[in-house]
């Protein structure tokens, strides 16, 4: 189970079951967060993706990304922040978040939706997302964490550390 809960215009923090922070929605964008390892986000990133252009396929008849049928999935940093990409299609905005024990880093990734994804669509493909996702999500009891993800993921000329 997924809770979606208001945070403040045009914001929901993504809640799962066990009272855990593990995503966010803002305008046009949707992110999970807490993963262990670059890895880790690269994976879900391409999971992620998938299971998008499968939803917007089926509900809009609209392919959202050109994705490979062999992907080789990688991380590269742009003025606009790193991204984890598979060829030249951006899959995933990658987040760097300090961890909750202040020693390394967690990490978090957003994806982009199109600009007809209206926030009633991003909430539904948020659940889905969500739904391919859970597995890998280990959320964090304490909302600042996540909050921090979606904060910088929000202010495009952040230096996301």
């Amino acid at each position: 189970m997924l809770a979606i809960l208001a945070h403040g215009d045009d914001a929901f923090r993504l809640v799962d079951s066990m009272g855990r922070d593990v995503g966010w929605i803002r305008p046009k964008t949707i992110g999970f967060g807490s993963f262990a390892s670059e890895d880790a986000a690269a994976a879900a990133a391409l999971e992620g993706a998938r299971t998008l252009v499968r939803c917007l396929k089926r509900e809009f008849g609209v392919v959202h990304l050109d994705l490979s049928d062999r992907p080789r999935v990688r991380t590269v940093r742009r003025a606009d922040g790193e991204w984890i990409v598979d060829e030249q299609v951006r899959l995933a905005r990658l987040l760097r978040v300090e961890s909750r024990d202040g020693r390394g880093h967690e990490f978090a990734i957003e994806f982009e939706l199109p600009r007809y994804a209206n926030q009633a669509v991003a909430i539904n493909l948020a659940q889905i997302v969500y739904g391919a996702l859970s597995g890998e999500l280990t959320g964090t009891s304490n909302p600042s964490g996540m909050y921090g993800a979606s904060t910088l993921a929000g202010d495009r000329d952040a230096t996301v550390v």
